[in-house]
């Protein structure tokens, strides 16, 4: 096999890959709502995020000076108020 054979080749599979590829947008801005996690701690969700066959919440925390982050929660949340009921 000589080098524009394998170009060629190469450059097949890799397109082919991209054309696979999910075209939905990986980040969902929602309407924010408030609820809180397994703790009962409280959480800001704003967005979901699409990771592969799994959404997932993005959520705001904050620090205990007040710094504000973005997370993605891998673990359940819950309604505000309904944590162990």
């Amino acid at each position: 096999m000589n080098v524009e054979e394998n170009y060629a080749l190469m450059k097949d599979a890799v397109t082919d890959a991209m054309t696979e590829m999910k075209t939905s947008p990986r980040l969902m801005r929602i309407n924010e709502f408030d609820a809180e996690d397994e703790s009962g701690d409280p959480l800001r969700v704003v967005g979901i995020c699409d990771a592969g066959d799994d959404l997932q919440f993005v959520v705001l925390g904050e620090w205990d000076d007040g710094e504000i982050y973005p997370t993605i929660m891998r673990t359940p949340i819950y309604k505000k108020g309904t944590t162990g009921k």
